[in-house]
């Protein structure tokens, strides 16, 4: 299959601007009992505009298979090849997943975000630069793998000023892609941004 050739193809399937995910795409190279439970029609697949934190998601899970692919590419070892071209199945079935029912998705999601913390933890829980999530996203950075889940991760922080637009910015340079010399430079730059709120 294309799918597992020595050089993998990679592209991204999700266009954020029109919510639409290339569903025939994101398909190719799975098998017909993986894709069993889906009755899309092959072809383009476009997302309600309500689902706005799934399309976020999405976009981000998009991201995190094209860069998956790449490293695949550059990987020699079979074992290790197989293992992440297992990840990357997974990641791929789940963003078909999240179009098929993107109401369940947005649902879970709303929930988690209006968890409230205890009365008076608020303010510790803001303020701390050792909070979980601010190490999490580091080393979520650290992984080529996981930088989208970082930038998932890092959109739910609460930035002050033009620092909402700077990372927009920031995300939207990973988003048009880097080169392998240029993806350590911008990690940096990310993290030495983030900082200030972890």
């Amino acid at each position: 299959m294309p799918f597992f050739s020595p050089k993998p193809t990679c592209r991204k399937f999700f266009i954020y601007a029109t919510k639409t995910l290339d569903f025939s795409g994101l398909s190719a190279g799975l098998s017909s009992s993986e894709l069993a439970d889906f009755d899309f029609k092959l072809g383009q697949f476009k997302l309600s505009p309500e689902f706005v934190k799934v399309s976020e998601k999405l976009m981000l899970m998009d991201l995190q298979q094209y860069d998956l692919c790449q490293t695949i590419a550059n990987i020699r070892d079979k074992s290790e090849r197989d293992r992440m071209f297992s990840q990357l199945t997974e990641i791929k079935m789940e963003m078909m997943r999240m179009a098929a029912h993107p109401e369940v998705y947005e649902h879970s999601t709303q929930s988690e975000s209006q968890v409230k913390p205890a009365e008076g933890a608020t303010e510790t829980i803001i303020n701390s630069p050792a909070s979980n999530s601010g190490k999490d996203i580091m080393h979520l950075l650290d992984n080529p793998a996981t930088i989208g889940e970082a930038l998932l991760e890092a959109a739910k922080l609460p930035f002050r000023g033009d620092d909402k637009v700077r990372f927009q910015q920031k995300r939207q340079r990973y988003i048009d892609g880097l080169s392998d010399n240029e993806r350590p430079r911008w990690v940096g730059e990310m993290k030495n941004f983030l900082v200030q709120y972890l």
